[in-house]
């Protein structure tokens, strides 16, 4: 009898405890989308309750002083700040930069001074303990410069200095990529033991923001999966990086990392995921939320669906893209290109919507109009889908030249710099 009660009360405990971590985590959830918003106002109470049941870690700690910082709150600011750093936040320069504390630096200068000496020690200290402590501190500083950039381009009004610092972004964007290309060339995807876990998240995210190209983004993840099963990587990360590459390959995503935006940048959903009924599943098993927990720090309510609800969700998403083919197709048979086009181009924009036979299809189709129409925009559709099939890899020069009609794409740029890549 009594080991029943033992065995009872430990089941109860630990159902208390997948309780309580829950509720924290949708609380955190909660307040980490009003931190985004400097809604410190709304933000506060969720930190508040959520710390009565758990300690945060060194980020939720951070992201709370800035909260309290923004209500004018220094003990409470400083002491979330001071928390922070005794439990493991490493990124001094950022503290010195965040524009979250500005009340605290221009109000107790020699307060802020003491905690921001405090922070460049401790960080000082860590960095002992990293192999490559000066390339950490570089792609930091990469990240940093970024960030102030995007920063003073929220903060102005003036046009002119708007497009002069969107002319530094992009330059900085090109320049950020290149150097963390030459990065991973020479050390592969850098270890948490090599440059720390701020380093490498900041890696990630020069890595993540390179959509521009995506064969380099293929390139950083298959680095990336070589850690798989270790503890020097962020499975975070590379959950994040694996849907950004589905995604750009205009793929459906795995993880449910990547949400659809509205035009009043507002998240309204997850973009469209493959066999949703088992993403929980695999996010658990990688340390990542639940999807209801995830999209509350986007600000939109999902809820789990069965394997039954999933499969019908994806036969009339082909069952879509079917008949927009159909559509395109039949059109093209009446010479209607114009409403060809259209119909093509709405069926490219379901991710995984088309298979690479029927991107193949459309590439050929458009290359064929273009030999009659001399609307640029038909060559131009034909090298996207081409394109896309190069991207994954789903092509090759003897298919390319088995189809006659692409002559016509035969001096285009895209199309020489496509098949000088390909073998």
């Amino acid at each position: 009898m009594k080991l029943f009660l033992i065995i009872c009360c430990s089941f109860l405990s630990t159902v208390s405890n997948a309780q309580s971590d829950s509720i924290y985590q949708t609380l955190i959830a909660k307040a980490s989308l009003l931190h985004l918003q400097k809604n410190y106002k709304n933000a506060i109470p969720y930190y508040e309750e959520a710390f009565q049941l758990q300690k945060p870690d060194a980020l939720t700690a951070y992201k709370a002083a800035g909260m309290y910082s923004l209500d004018s709150n220094a003990h409470k600011a400083f002491q979330y700040l001071q928390l922070s750093i005794e439990t493991g936040w490493t990124e001094a320069d950022w503290l010195s930069f965040d524009p979250y504390f500005d009340y605290l630096r221009n109000v107790y200068p020699e307060k802020w001074k003491h905690i921001t000496e405090e922070a460049l020690l401790a960080e000082s200290q860590y960095e002992k303990r990293l192999q490559l402590p000066i390339i950490r501190k570089e792609i930091n500083l990469m990240t940093l410069n970024d960030q102030k950039l995007r920063y003073q381009k929220i903060q102005t009004k003036n046009d002119s200095i708007r497009k002069s610092i969107n002319k530094q972004i992009r330059e900085s964007d090109w320049s950020n990529m290149n150097r963390a290309k030459e990065i991973i060339k020479q050390y592969g995807w850098l270890k948490i033991s090599q440059i720390g876990k701020d380093g490498q998240n900041n890696l990630w995210l020069i890595v993540q923001h390179a959509d521009q190209d995506v064969l380099f983004q293929q390139t950083a993840l298959k680095a990336m999966q070589k850690l798989q099963g270790t503890n020097e990587i962020s499975m975070e990360n590379f959950a994040f990086l694996y849907d950004r590459v589905q995604c750009n390959l205009n793929y459906k995503q795995l993880y449910g990392t990547q949400v659809e935006w509205t035009n009043n940048g507002k998240a309204s959903g997850f973009r469209p995921i493959v066999k949703e009924y088992l993403t929980d599943e695999l996010r658990q098993k990688i340390g990542l939320q639940p999807l209801k927990i995830y999209a509350l720090t986007y600000g939109f309510a999902y809820h789990s669906i069965s394997i039954e609800q999933s499969n019908k969700k994806e036969a009339d998403y082909r069952a879509q893209v079917l008949s927009l083919l159909d559509s395109a197709k039949y059109y093209y048979t009446k010479k209607e290109f114009q409403k060809t086009y259209d119909f093509y181009n709405n069926a490219s924009t379901f991710l995984g919507g088309m298979s690479n036979a029927e991107n193949f299809e459309a590439a050929t189709i458009f290359s064929k109009i273009a030999l009659e129409n001399k609307d640029e925009k038909y060559k131009s559709i034909a090298l996207d889908f081409l394109d896309l099939l190069f991207l994954r890899r789903s092509i090759n020069k003897k298919q390319l030249k088995q189809q006659s009609s692409f002559k016509i794409l035969y001096n285009d740029p895209r199309w020489l710099t496509m098949n000088k890549q390909l073998n």
